[in-house]
C-alpha cells in the first residue's frame, strides 16, 4: 500500500519517508553520542555517505504550506537545483526536487 500524505521519496531507491504530522520536522542523521535524533533520519538512505549533516535541514508547515530551511549544513540544501541560503525558508511544492548534500529526494504531498 503506497504511503499517503506529505513524504520524501529517495530518488536512488524509491523509498518513501512519511513526514510526521508536526509543524517543525528536523531532517538529518541520528547521533546518539551527540543526542541528535531527527524526526527524519537519513542514515538508512545514504545520509552518511551522501554528506548529510546531523542537523541538516528543517521542514516547517505554516498555513498548509511547506517550507524547507537549510540549517547551515556542511554540504548544503538545494531545491530544484537552486542552492538555499542558510536559515532562509524556501517554499516546497509537490514534485519539487530536494537535494541534501548528494542525496536527492522528491517532495510529495
Amino acid at each position: 500500500m503506497p504511503v499517503q500524505g506529505p513524504r520524501l521519496v529517495v530518488t536512488a531507491s524509491g523509498a518513501e519517508i512519511p513526514l510526521p504530522a508536526k509543524e517543525e520536522i528536523l531532517i538529518g542523521r541520528e547521533d546518539p553520542v551527540s543526542g541528535i535524533f531527527p524526526e527524519v533520519d537519513m542514515t538508512p538512505h545514504g545520509g552518511d555517505e551522501g554528506g548529510i549533516s546531523r542537523r541538516h535541514a528543517r521542514i516547517r508547515v505554516d498555513g498548509g504550506m511547506y517550507f524547507i530551511e537549510d540549517l547551515d549544513s556542511t554540504n548544503y540544501t538545494y531545491v530544484n537545483k537552486q542552492k538555499l541560503v542558510p536559515k532562509t525558508p524556501q517554499v516546497v511544492s509537490d514534485g519539487d526536487e530536494i537535494r541534501l548534500g548528494r542525496v536527492s529526494l522528491i517532495f510529495k504531498m
